[in-house]
């Protein structure tokens, strides 16, 4: 029996060959597969990363004859033929799974290939486990801001429950899964109080953190201070108002120019795995110094021992830094520029943790000439409620709960004979 591994873009390639190396310590008898759900994903595109064991598979709309007419994965689902097609993509990904699937593990569950997955899943018998990718993951949804997703979230119980022109999308983990891996205790009790089993939902942390134990000894002090930018593409996502995303750009860079004459400081522009253009072309533009580019094809943790500060808007890889104790500075975007307000939670929590808050090219500049090491005033333990507990073995725990789902069915299996 074989165990599926399904990843659809972000972090999720890392994550999950974590999971697959720590696996062959538990399975180490059961092939992997690694099916890339990717290409099915409208807003970024591309593929996903993954050095794992196994074999890969890419997912592809046309595999199931899915043509697109517009950038929205449920009007293209209706102008395809509506429930007929999912369908159809039910049978294309029951042979993407194959008949000796056992598990399909996902640490995503909100896109229609991604659901047509696990509804495969279950008509051949797998099991299927929630992995929590990493942090700001929202349960449930807050009300969408722009007018676009506002029409869409009226829409869509139209199209759902009335019309059933469409399968319904559930909630974030909650598409029933036979174990959902929460990343922290925090998690967990916000699972169950959407309505999850506490039976379900188990706490394994975050594989993709496990590096993340071994850097926290400080960066060196001699030389200019080196500081990563952390780019975010959420203005060309559709996550943030574009202007707005590049007012603060240009707030960025003009900080950046005062502190650069200030003190020695040698800048790096990180590029976002999932970014497809120049994000970060404001920016670099009205710097008046030279600076290193960084294409992102490295992960964070390979980075951080290079690096003195970190600064950026509301980026997880933030939150990986701190880890690192690498003191992080947050930028913030206006409140107001967010399409979603889950989107702006991200930041709101960010916020609230004690590190350095700098909205103005004066603060930002005050910050980076002043830096000097992670503040005291650190929440940790709001942070530990966003990440669990980081100490280098978070696959080996998350693998060990996904054989234990093995293994019960093994013994459901025999006892049914």
């Amino acid at each position: 029996m074989a165990v599926i591994l399904m990843g659809t873009g972000g972090s999720s390639g890392r994550t999950l060959a974590a999971l697959a190396a720590a696996l062959a310590q538990y399975l180490p008898d059961q092939p992997i597969r690694f099916v890339d759900t990717q290409p099915f994903n409208l807003r970024t595109g591309g593929i996903t990363g993954y050095d794992g064991p196994g074999a890969i598979l890419r997912a592809h709309p046309d595999a199931c004859g899915l043509k697109r007419y517009t950038a929205s994965w449920s009007a293209n689902m209706v102008l395809n033929g509506g429930q007929r097609v999912y369908r159809r993509m039910i049978d294309y990904a029951a042979g993407l799974i194959g008949a000796d699937a056992d598990v399909v593990v996902t640490c995503h569950d909100r896109i229609y290939i991604e659901t047509a997955m696990l509804a495969a899943a279950r008509r051949q018998g797998a099991a299927t486990v929630l992995l929590q990718e990493g942090p700001f993951c929202a349960i449930g949804h807050g009300a969408p801001r722009s007018g676009l997703l506002r029409a869409k979230a009226l829409a869509a119980p139209l199209a759902t429950r009335l019309l059933r022109v469409l399968p319904p999308m559930p909630d974030y983990g909650m598409a029933g899964h036979d174990r959902v891996i929460a990343a922290s205790d925090s998690y967990r009790a916000r699972w169950i109080a959407a309505g999850l089993a506490p039976e379900t939902v188990v706490v394994g942390g975050i594989p993709r953190f496990d590096p993340l134990a071994s850097l926290r000894g400080r960066a060196g002090d001699a030389g200019p201070l080196r500081v990563l930018y952390l780019v975010q593409p959420f203005a060309a996502h559709g996550k943030v108002d574009a202007a707005a995303a590049y007012g603060v750009q240009r707030v960025l860079a003009e900080g950046l120019n005062a502190a650069a004459a200030a003190r020695p400081l040698a800048l790096t522009i990180r590029s976002h795995p999932r970014s497809s253009g120049d994000d970060a072309a404001v920016l670099r533009a009205a710097l008046r110094f030279a600076v290193t580019e960084d294409r992102g094809a490295a992960p964070l943790e390979a980075v951080l021992p290079e690096v003195d500060l970190v600064i950026g808007h509301y980026s997880s890889g933030m939150l990986e830094a701190l880890l690192a104790n690498r003191p992080v500075v947050c930028v913030p975007v206006p409140t107001t520029a967010f399409a979603e307000a889950a989107e702006a939670d991200k930041q709101r929590w960010l916020t609230g943790i004690g590190i350095p808050v700098a909205a103005t090219a004066e603060a930002i500049a005050d910050v980076l000439v002043q830096a000097d090491g992670v503040p005291a005033t650190v929440d940790w333990g709001k942070v530990g409620d966003e990440v669990g507990t980081v100490d280098g073995h978070a696959a080996a725990r998350c693998a060990g709960l996904i054989a234990e789902v093995v293994a019960n069915r093994a013994g459901v299996t025999r006892g049914s004979r």
